[in-house]
């Protein structure tokens, strides 16, 4: 999909890509390419970061999209549920990703990447937006002086990153709708109970300032739809 509604697809929600074949390993090895030059592609059209750590804004929902997909491709997955918290490529640090020109231009085989990132537990969330401007609200969940996003990195030791909310620059290099990333090196458990208690603060934001997500709330475990 686009931000942009004057491009083509402006209103579709994914970039589909159909790979078929009888070569389980040939599928996989063509599968990262296009994912990888989808990668690419996010990183050449974002300013590149001044500490090579800090990642483009729009990556981690591009990694969440590529894992959320790779998982239901499997014929081992039971669970389908679209916003479920899924096993993907870390988006942090940036330099991961990008190709070793990018920090050793004296090497001859510029197109091989550095080390393989590792892997995280990863969901994403989307944020309110304001019924009247269509502002998007999201620095509440940072706390004051950041003192939330300390909270979650103690409390459930998940990384929260908040995108699209903090001033032009951080919108207008969004390649996508604002959002909020959790994500944990320890398990599922943790990213789900960080996001229960995310989705619990962002109710009380919106009955209290009168904003609303396009979605809608986010069905918790237990509760009904």
């Amino acid at each position: 999909g686009t931000k942009d509604p004057t491009i083509p697809g402006f209103h579709l929600p994914h970039l589909l890509v159909t790979i078929s074949g009888h070569d389980v390993r040939l599928i996989g090895r063509l599968r990262r390419v296009l994912e990888d030059s989808l990668i690419d592609y996010v990183i050449e059209n974002t300013p590149e970061p001044e500490d090579h750590r800090t990642p483009p804004p729009s990556l981690g929902r591009l990694l969440y999209s590529l894992a959320l997909s790779a998982a239901n491709a499997s014929p081992k997955t039971k669970d389908h549920t679209p916003d479920r918290t899924v096993l993907a490529r870390s988006h942090y640090p940036f330099y991961l990703h990008t190709r070793k020109s990018h920090r050793d231009s004296n090497n001859d085989n510029n197109n091989q990447r550095g080390p393989p990132t590792k892997r995280v537990w990863m969901n994403v969330m989307e944020l309110p937006q304001d019924d009247d401007t269509e502002e998007y609200h999201g620095r509440f969940l940072a706390g004051k002086n950041g003192s939330l996003l300390e909270y979650y990195r103690t409390k459930f030791q998940c990384r929260v990153d908040i995108y699209g909310v903090w001033g032009e620059d951080d919108a207008d290099d969004l390649m996508c709708a604002p959002y909020v990333l959790v994500t944990s090196e320890e398990s599922k458990h943790n990213v789900d109970k960080c996001l229960q208690f995310i989705e619990h603060r962002v109710r009380e934001h919106e009955e209290k300032y009168g904003a609303s997500r396009r979605s809608g709330k986010r069905i918790l475990k237990g509760e009904m739809e």
